[in-house]
């Protein structure tokens, strides 16, 4: 009975040890990843009040930058506060890898559309109002968006354009009003 008592005594000895040893790394790991969540709040609500201050079509633009980069900081948060806690993060950040790619080969099209998007959004070949011909779909241009070029053709037939449509052929352009309705 003495035996097990004083191998149950080791063991929780040796517990407390590594638990004594490991709350240094555990406290500073969780300060790192609240200090990262902090810098992605304030980089949100900063970008959030230079978007007051931008154009209203390059709003759409301040608000993407603004999102990705919240969720970039949070996870470069949380890789580099598990990291200080000691934990082996190259296989998350080779996991995440392949996440990324997985997903942006099963995304190619979405994705395509996005950056059209922002590009259509950025440069602005067209506008609000401007009656376009692109691919056989004639119309005007009534609503712009990450996605898709959203056309009213005569009739009041509404039609969706692909943003890599949009982006990938040529386009007339016949100048409208440029009013957003």
């Amino acid at each position: 009975m003495n035996q097990q008592v004083d191998y149950a005594s080791r063991i929780l000895t040796r517990l407390i040890e590594s638990l004594g040893s490991a709350l240094p790394g555990i406290f500073a790991g969780v300060a790192v990843i609240v200090a990262f969540f902090i810098a992605a709040i304030v980089s949100r609500k900063l970008l959030a009040r230079l978007s007051a201050r931008v154009e209203a079509d390059k709003r759409p633009l301040v608000k993407l930058a603004s999102e990705t980069l919240f969720y970039v900081v949070i996870v470069v948060g949380l890789i580099s506060g598990l990291g200080t806690m000691g934990i082996d993060v190259s296989a998350l950040i080779a996991g995440l890898g392949l996440t990324g790619f997985a997903l942006g080969f099963a995304l190619r099209d979405a994705v395509s559309n996005l950056i059209a998007g922002v590009l259509i959004l950025l440069y602005q070949p067209f506008g609000y109002g401007d009656k376009i011909t692109v691919s056989g779909n004639s119309g005007t241009v009534i609503g712009i968006n990450f996605r898709y070029t959203v056309l009213e053709a005569d009739g009041g037939t509404v039609i969706h354009v692909p943003n890599s449509t949009m982006f990938s052929n040529s386009v007339t352009v016949k100048p409208g009003t440029g009013e957003a309705p």
